[in-house]
């Protein structure tokens, strides 16, 4: 079994300092608006359908934390709901007598913007908002400027973000398992994770991957031939759900890929353009606290220009059927990032270095740095990491002799760097038969960049 199977199974923007009044919690902005419905239009022979909006729902797309708000709309087309400062939020329009994906009457969406990510606590009124059906957007009654300015964002902070949140849209469903109920009415989480996962090579996408000797008294370089350089090589899509719910095995929580879901379990993909997506090499299955789940793998070296569903610019529409309780879970506007993009300048990695004394681990370094080009690395700043690092930072996982299960780990602070003392069993490098390196964003992915290989001759019993 190799590392990276086994590791399946654990889980740059600017500021302006401008506020708005009115607020109603230090670390919430309220929002409020009034929906105005678009004459109805004709397309071809086909009028655009008349639809009311019930709801407004705002959800934080956050990895394996989706939060959902949701708000009445009233007579008059009003509405106002708060949420947290510091994160991302989608916001969709909402017909609750609907059903499943039909609930979607339209999206907010501003220039480049699909989320709005508030900086500032206080009051924001969207003014009229206009609801077009046809196209399934909303756009606000405010200016462009003004938007920017009420949530925080400086024009390239909202630049940055939007060419990167398309992600979030896979959450504007709010009728996911398709029974015509509201999931927040229900208490229902459901949600899909992208895992992204990659090795650390040396000098070039061709050179060898790191070892933990390459980390041990030293981090691995940010700049000439020997520069670390990430390769991405599988990505999962994990279809997330409450265990209590399901509690079917799908795909056996063993750590192997299977080949396809067992008992009943069905993935589906279909492309909103009709094109062909590329199949998924293998599957397994995710388990952490009470949330089960289990998803589709994408091997990019299993398959020569393997890219994932969503990734040409055509969303995608994921489906999961849990066969055991005859429930689909069904997860539209599925838009990702191409292989090459995951790659591009502006990713972020956590750099470590394995301190010795005697011959054996005493701390941890850690520097968070940020892609500058194709062959070089620059220290990430705190700002960075706060607007792009969702929760307390990244997490260090190992795994030590002689058994796989002898497993502990680190927490890294979301700060540009520091040290942890080492409070492990007595280790040194021959020790460690696994080693990763994961944070998440706050739009959905885990990544996991900046482990390495053990050492020569180092392998776990299972």
């Amino acid at each position: 079994m190799t590392i990276l199977r086994r590791l399946l199974m654990f889980p740059l923007l600017a500021l302006v300092g401008c506020g708005v009044t009115g607020g109603d919690d230090d670390d919430q902005l309220a929002i409020s608006g009034r929906v105005m419905m678009t004459a109805a239009r004709t397309m071809g022979a086909t009028a655009a359908p008349n639809r009311t909006v019930t709801h407004v729902m705002a959800v934080n797309p956050e990895s394996a934390s989706a939060d959902r708000t949701i708000a009445k709309v009233g007579a008059d087309g009003s509405f106002r709901l708060s949420v947290a400062v510091g994160k991302p939020y989608v916001f969709v329009f909402v017909d609750n007598t609907a059903v499943g994906a039909d609930m979607v009457v339209a999206m907010f969406r501003s220039h480049t913007l699909d989320t709005i990510a508030p900086q500032l606590a206080g009051h924001l009124d969207f003014g009229d908002t206009m609801i077009d059906p046809a196209t399934q957007t909303a756009t606000i009654g405010m200016p462009y400027d003004s938007l920017l300015t009420g949530l925080g964002l400086s024009p390239a902070a909202a630049e940055y973000l939007g060419s990167v949140d398309d992600l979030s849209l896979r959450y504007a469903n709010p009728d996911i398992d398709g029974d015509g109920v509201l999931d927040i009415d229900q208490d229902r989480h459901y949600g899909l994770d992208f895992h992204v996962r990659s090795n650390l090579r040396l000098g070039s996408s061709t050179g060898r991957n790191l070892t933990i000797d390459d980390l041990t008294d030293q981090f691995a370089a940010d700049a000439g031939p020997d520069v670390a350089t990430p390769v991405f090589n599988l990505t999962s899509a994990y279809a997330l759900y409450p265990a209590s719910l399901d509690p079917t095995p799908y795909v056996a929580q063993s750590g192997m890929p299977a080949t396809a879901p067992q008992n009943g379990g069905v993935f589906t993909v279909t492309q909103a353009d009709g094109s062909l997506p590329f199949a998924p090499t293998s599957f397994s299955g995710l388990l952490f606290g009470d949330t089960g789940g289990w998803g589709a793998d994408y091997d990019y070296d299993a398959t020569p220009g393997l890219e994932l569903p969503g990734s040409g610019g055509s969303p995608a529409t994921l489906a999961y059927t849990l066969g055991a309780i005859g429930r689909t879970l069904t997860f539209t506007n599925v838009v990702t990032r191409t292989r090459a993009s995951l790659t591009d300048s502006g990713t972020l990695a956590i750099f470590v270095r394995l301190n010795t004394t005697n011959q054996q681990y005493a701390s941890i370094d850690y520097k968070w740095m940020k892609r500058a080009s194709a062959s070089s690395w620059v220290p990430a700043t705190a700002e960075e990491i706060a607007l792009t690092i969702s929760g307390d930072g990244g997490y260090l996982s190992f795994h030590r002799l002689p058994s796989w299960h002898n497993e502990f780990g680190a927490t890294v602070p979301a700060a540009p760097s520091g040290s942890i003392a080492w409070t492990f069993a007595a280790t040194g490098p021959d020790d460690v038969c696994g080693f990763a390196v994961s944070y998440d964003d706050k739009l959905g992915l885990r990544h996991f960049i900046g482990g390495a290989d053990p050492n020569a001759g180092v392998t776990c019993t299972p």
